[in-house]
């Protein structure tokens, strides 16, 4: 079998069937863009409703095979299979028999469409599911502007004004990418199905300490892993040295992943990364993670006892403190969740203290969260600085809604059926309450 890539001009093309083979060709048909015709004595509900084809619900015949340069029969029907093969020579049309490769002169292939560009891939029909497979790979890793700046080289070449070393040097700084991964807080099933597929493709990964072993387990072992984790008490890279690692990664022609605890953009310096980076030409794709922030087991609002929440960091460039946000503990009903805070208890209590902020405060310390080694500490701002035995990372949630852990908490709580039934009749008699207080 020869492979030789072509474009048609204005192909006049008839599909045979209205099954759900049919439907996929006709889909990648309407996806290059190819106006058809459909013949079949009935078409399923999900075959395209396109004004670009023109249906006929009907058993083929000869005289339909008459004027096509390109007939497709996806029926699997013996009557249709001997039509098309026995006419074929005669009308001078090209012939595709889905799945049969000894009859059919051309083959359909993967194709990745970013409007007009099209990328082929072709295994020469030998495995259409490794092509699939190869497809997605490419297309991946594609940038998403690649169609944009070809517009743009179209409309130079119609004014004769196309300067090949500019089409070279933009379209390479095109191709240049990195992703920004969020690896969630550490448990594996907790990763969005895009960062794990991503994680597949990468040849380069810097990661941050706070970065699981589960996770980074999950990155193949033929691409290098680079540690950029910042932590306290220990030697650990400046951003700006990050910065350029990745910058020079991505000039050598790899392709580079940013593997961050959480969400790339909540106190992970994701923005600072993308700023850097896309000042630089450098496409970037930024992938959402888990962020401990929102993932601690309890809902940060809550009728009735929180009508909001902000999430802060207690910990500033430089090893600084921020207590800038303590002044929020005074808001009514209000959640205020502290990433990076567990090692500033004591100023965090101290600063209470000076804002005259009630002491008896609860407060909800979880560490490792949706890890095994996961530990959860409910106390008050005065015992802030008293609690042991609990280590980073670890968020503080500040407000009520911290008293109701033990409730959303289901492996610390077993109700019985006598107090699920006095529970749920205390609920009853407090909505009647409700009720006649509105009235």
């Amino acid at each position: 079998m020869q492979v030789l890539p072509i474009v048609l001009n204005r192909p006049k093309v008839l599909l045979i069937g209205g099954g759900k083979v049919a439907t996929q060709k006709a889909t990648a048909l309407l996806k290059s863009g190819i106006d058809f015709t459909a013949v079949s004595i009935n078409f399923i509900e999900e075959f395209p409703n396109d004004k670009n084809i023109k249906k006929f619900v009907r058993a083929v015949s000869r005289r339909d095979l008459v004027g096509y340069s390109l007939i497709i029969d996806a029926t699997g029907n013996n009557e249709v299979r001997a039509l098309v093969l026995s006419e074929r020579w005669r009308l001078g049309y090209l012939l595709n028999r889905v799945d049969e490769p000894d009859e059919s002169d051309i083959f359909f292939t993967s194709m990745i469409v970013r409007g007009d560009l099209k990328i082929s891939v072709s295994t020469s029909g030998k495995s259409p599911k490794m092509g699939q497979i190869v497809r997605d790979h490419i297309d991946r890793v594609l940038p998403d502007n690649l169609n944009n700046l070809l517009n743009n080289f179209g409309i130079d070449r119609e004014n004769n004004n196309l300067d090949l070393n500019k089409v070279e040097n933009e379209t390479r700084s095109a191709l240049r990418k990195v992703f920004l991964i969020g690896a969630g807080t550490g448990d594996p099933d907790l990763l969005t199905v895009k960062a794990l597929k991503t994680m597949q493709i990468v040849n380069v990964m810097f990661y941050d300490h706070l970065v699981s072993k589960e996770i980074l387990e999950l990155v193949p072992k033929s691409c290098r892993l680079v540690s950029v984790g910042k932590q306290a008490g220990s030697h650990s890279k400046k951003q700006r040295e990050i910065n350029k690692m990745m910058f020079d990664e991505v000039e050598k022609g790899n392709l580079v992943g940013r593997l961050k605890a959480g969400d790339p953009y909540v106190f992970g310096r994701g923005g600072e990364e993308f700023m850097f980076l896309s000042e630089r030409g450098i496409n970037i794709e930024v992938i959402a993670g888990v962020s401990s922030s929102i993932s601690y087991g309890l809902p940060p609002t809550l009728r009735g006892v929180s009508s909001g929440f902000s999430i802060v960091s207690a910990h500033l460039s430089g090893n600084r403190i921020n207590l800038d946000w303590v002044d929020l503990l005074k808001m009514k009903n209000h959640t205020v969740v502290v990433l990076m805070g567990l090692s500033r208890r004591q100023e965090i209590k101290k600063r209470a203290i000076e804002l005259e902020i009630d002491l008896d405060y609860p407060v909800l310390i979880v560490s490792y969260i949706s890890r095994l080694t996961e530990k959860r500490v409910l106390c008050k701002i005065s015992e802030l600085d008293e609690i042991e035995n609990i280590s980073s990372p670890a968020v503080l949630i500040f407000g009520e809604i911290a008293k109701y852990d033990q409730k959303f908490n289901m492996n610390s709580i077993i109700y019985s059926r006598e107090n699920y039934i006095n529970n749920l009749n205390n609920d009853m008699n407090n909505e009647e309450n409700e009720n006649e207080e509105l009235s």
